[in-house]
């Protein structure tokens, strides 16, 4: 966004390359996620817990390969002057700070989901699935610790000392629907609950609009249509840029950009939606 003054722009990239993670060898890769990668999602408790340990090592890689980059960062003020370097240092150990409560706030949902997959505890996760009555133009795969619902309304503080809940956001893509499931640890109040329970009580028409806003303001894995994302008018183009943009900044600022249900992005009727896990009651 930084080469193209804080727009969006797109790169044309395979189906297949889009989809992997190079986290693990061959071998695990098969072993870990054989019922997503050979089957069909239908949102059984298996798929919705692997799929969510996928996305959170997919995160916690990204976490850790950031504070190497950045410890490479630190030798990169060579040659300025003794003020330019110390408030380049200063910066770094500013990010790292923040780098380092968000890796420890993952490492610690990792933890919890690496047991739950090696206990077979699918019911440590809980899931809403949403299906939508056409393929979506736009497909992701996520995580990240909301400090806001989806009106923005407080869901957590944030505080150095505390650690934060995550939610999952991940679609599928079917010959004629597609799927979007959104996860979370099993436990009372957790904050992604709150944003799936939000979700549930929109429209139906308005679902797809709303998680196309959020997993863009959050989510860095996200793929578009290159025909539905050139057929987009200014409004909602812009739109979609202030919601990418929104916490990109040296300290990485809480995202606060608003969505917005009044915009039509031509999505298709999310019609058929379950809960998979502790309450698989309607909320």
């Amino acid at each position: 966004m930084k080469k193209n003054g804080g727009k969006l722009s797109l790169k044309k990239i395979g189906i297949r390359d889009a989809s992997v993670f190079q986290g693990f060898c061959n071998k695990h890769d098969r072993e870990l996620f054989s019922c997503i990668e050979n089957e069909a999602f239908a949102g059984r408790p298996e798929q919705c817990l692997t799929v969510a340990y996928r996305t959170m090592s997919r995160e916690l890689y990204g976490k850790d390969a950031g504070s190497h980059l950045r410890e490479t960062l630190r030798s990169a003020d060579k040659g300025f002057g003794t003020f330019e370097q110390v408030m380049l240092q200063r910066m770094l150990d500013k990010i790292d700070v923040s780098n380092e409560a968000a890796r420890r706030e993952l490492k610690a949902t990792y933890d919890v989901l690496t047991k739950a997959v090696v206990d077979s505890r699918p019911d440590a996760l809980s899931s809403v699935v949403f299906e939508s009555a056409a393929s979506l133009p736009f497909m992701f795969a996520g995580a990240w610790s909301p400090f806001t619902d989806l009106y923005g309304g407080k869901l957590q503080d944030g505080y150095v000392d505390e650690v934060l809940d995550q939610v999952f956001f991940s679609s599928f893509a079917g010959e004629e629907r597609a799927m979007i499931c959104v996860s979370w640890i099993s436990r009372d109040g957790a904050p992604g609950k709150v944003i799936a329970e939000q979700l549930w009580a929109l429209a139906e028409e308005e679902r797809a609009s709303a998680c196309l806003q959020l997993v863009v303001k959050h989510v860095e894995n996200v793929f578009f249509n290159p025909d539905w994302f050139e057929a987009l008018d200014g409004e909602h183009t812009e739109h979609l840029n202030r919601l990418a943009g929104d916490g990109l900044d040296q300290m990485g600022s809480v995202p606060r950009m608003p969505i917005r249900l009044d915009l039509d992005f031509q999505m298709p009727l999310c019609e058929n939606s379950f809960r998979v896990g502790q309450h698989s009651t309607p909320p």
